[in-house]
């Protein structure tokens, strides 16, 4: 279920996991070809997903996304905010004299619900940077994955694929 912006007190990203566990994650047609290398897209009825193994993400390691930067599939950066151009009054949040309507996903633990403030507004302007393009990478709204060589070899997959030289 999602609520409009305006009626979110605090948020915060604690690295749970939860989001990963829970949610299918939707990608766009370019989502799907930057990740269709790895195995672990799928599509359906013309729509393109993260395919789940055992229900959980199959970029996650431990509880944080080995995806990151121009990788990580837009509805992951912005999770658990989701930005569309139609919706509810109470939902409005205007960027550069263009409307949107924010919304937050109240299945995330650490959302409380109450009186936006300041603090809740930059995190919606930095969802809808991300939502148009103008900036890659999430600043305040998620948590970061730094790995190290010997994790896992699905960090493969937050590159582009190279030419194999062999």
């Amino acid at each position: 279920m999602k609520v409009p912006w305006r009626m979110v007190s605090s948020w915060y990203c604690s690295a749970c996991g939860k989001c990963c566990k829970e949610y299918k994650v939707r990608l766009s047609f370019y989502e799907y070809l930057k990740l269709k290398h790895t195995g672990f897209v799928e599509e359906k009825v013309g729509r393109y997903y993260i395919k789940k193994i055992k229900n959980t993400c199959p970029f996650q390691i431990g509880n944080l996304c080995s995806l990151q930067g121009k990788t990580k599939p837009l509805a992951c950066k912005l999770y658990p905010f989701v930005v569309l151009k139609r919706g509810d009054e109470k939902a409005l949040y205007e960027y550069n004299n263009e409307e949107f309507y924010v919304y937050v996903e109240v299945g995330c633990p650490n959302l409380k619900l109450g009186r936006s403030n300041k603090k809740i507004e930059s995190l919606v302007k930095e969802a809808v940077q991300l939502f148009l393009g103008k900036r890659d990478t999430n600043l305040i709204t998620c948590s970061r994955f730094s790995p190290t060589p010997h994790q896992s070899p699905l960090l493969a997959y937050s590159t582009f694929p190279q030419k194999s030289t062999l």
